[in-house]
């Protein structure tokens, strides 16, 4: 019993930290996507709430906008050969919305929402369990209760932000602006809980495995904007570590089949969002072309240690808080952005591309943690209509094929994953 909610707890653990960067929202608005995500230094239009909310203080009298995502990932898992999957076609939307007024010359108030993760992955599985028990355990593996079926293997991740804003004109050249980050975070996973021995080559079938947490955390970004002129401008972001208390249940089909009373018990779990550090700049050297440029941290290394805190007292019995325990290994990580925007008239030409390598190790991955070293490339176009301004995105990830061999990851295999996130934001100055 032990050695088997071991195993479950790594793999709900893991996969508690799929917002790694398979899962992470890369950024928001349709203009700052398509310019490779650099948008730091520029921060010219709503979603510097996100980027830097210092921005806010060079803008209009008031803004709003709203910014949608479609977030579409393709993930393929051959399994030593022996069988293959892929994805189910799904498609998790993310977004921001956002009302900044300006008070007077030099304040800015206002209020932004949106969802800094919104993605999952959903496997078509027609024969992986079985897969899993002819390279695991020995020929003559008998099953005594539930007969091993197709489960379902499936996670959903999300994340909304609410997050009022104020950004402060010091000079005509310097701004600095905060927000209250107040998260609500959920994540909900599907997976076959395995079997386990009950005496010699007999073995029972746990069945459907089912992790639902969701709760609050808080957390604050702070931005520098520097405008030495109107061709040259610099901007810093740090956003705080945000701990999210999450707490749920976690359900075990065919527990009771080992005489514990509750299939069920409530389930506490903290995840930390981690501390991310960026810097950017924008250069014009003509009119009409801008530049983007930034690098952008996160502090993976944080995340080490998780734990899992279980109400029911067998549960706790069965596996004791100093045993409930995930040893990450994950590494801090800095992406490399770059972004250009090209204006002919009403019509503005975008295009971008950014480096996103995963803080995942082999000894963490599996099918439900898609950590993957990504290229993605971005390109997009916007309408000026005066007042009303609309933009379309578009972003490709490419991660590149992991090869993780037996013995060293929890998972083997071969992992391949790309994701395609169409945007399109409608912004409206005053």
């Amino acid at each position: 019993m032990k050695k088997f909610l071991t195993l479950v707890v790594f793999l709900v653990l893991a996969s508690s930290l799929a917002l790694a960067n398979g899962l992470n929202l890369n950024g928001f608005g349709a203009r700052a996507a398509a310019m490779g995500g650099a948008f730091v230094g520029l921060a010219d239009d709503f979603t510097a709430v996100f980027w830097n909310p210092a921005g806010l203080a060079f803008q209009g009298d008031a803004t709003f906008g709203l910014a949608g995502d479609a977030i579409m990932p393709k993930g393929e898992y051959d399994f030593l050969g022996f069988f293959d999957m892929s994805t189910k076609s799904k498609i998790y939307p993310a977004g921001l919305a956002g009302y900044f007024k300006r008070v007077n010359e030099k304040l800015v108030l206002g209020l932004g929402v949106y969802t800094p993760s919104g993605l999952g992955a959903a496997w078509n599985s027609t024969g992986y369990e079985q897969a899993i028990i002819a390279v695991g355990y020995p020929p003559d593996t008998t099953i005594i209760n539930d007969p091993v079926g197709s489960y379902r293997w499936e996670s959903f991740i999300g994340a909304i932000t609410l997050a009022p804003t104020v950004a402060v004109k010091l000079t005509d050249e310097i701004s600095l602006g905060a927000t209250f980050n107040l998260n609500y975070g959920f994540f909900k996973l599907w997976q076959w809980a395995g079997i386990v021995n009950a005496f010699s080559n007999y073995y029972m079938n746990l069945g459907q495995q089912t992790l639902n947490v969701k709760g609050w955390g808080f957390g604050a970004t702070f931005g520098l904007m520097v405008k030495p002129s109107d061709r040259f401008s610099f901007g810093m972001t740090f956003r705080t570590p945000s701990k999210v208390k999450l707490s749920g249940t976690m359900e075990i089909e065919n527990l009771d089949d080992l005489e514990v009373p509750n299939t069920i018990s409530d389930t506490n779990m903290d995840v930390t969002y981690p501390m991310w550090l960026a810097a950017g700049l924008a250069f014009k050297p003509v009119e009409n072309l801008t530049f983007t440029a930034d690098a952008q941290y996160t502090n993976w290394k944080k995340l080490q240690v998780l734990s899992l805190d279980f109400a029911d007292p067998v549960w706790q019995v069965a596996l004791p808080p100093e045993e409930a325990q995930l040893e990450l290994l994950w590494a801090d990580k800095i992406q490399w952005r770059f972004g250009l925007e090209y204006v002919l008239g009403n019509i503005a030409i975008r295009g971008g591309y950014y480096y996103d390598p995963t803080p995942t190790p082999a000894e963490t991955l599996s099918i439900l943690v898609p950590g993957y070293d990504f290229n993605n490339v971005t390109f997009g176009i916007g309408y000026n209509a005066g007042n009303f301004k609309l933009d379309l995105g578009f972003e490709y990830l490419m991660g590149k094929t992991r090869e993780i061999a037996p013995g060293i990851g929890a998972q083997p295999g071969t992992f391949k994953m790309s994701i395609m996130v169409p945007q399109i934001s409608l912004r409206y100055d005053w």
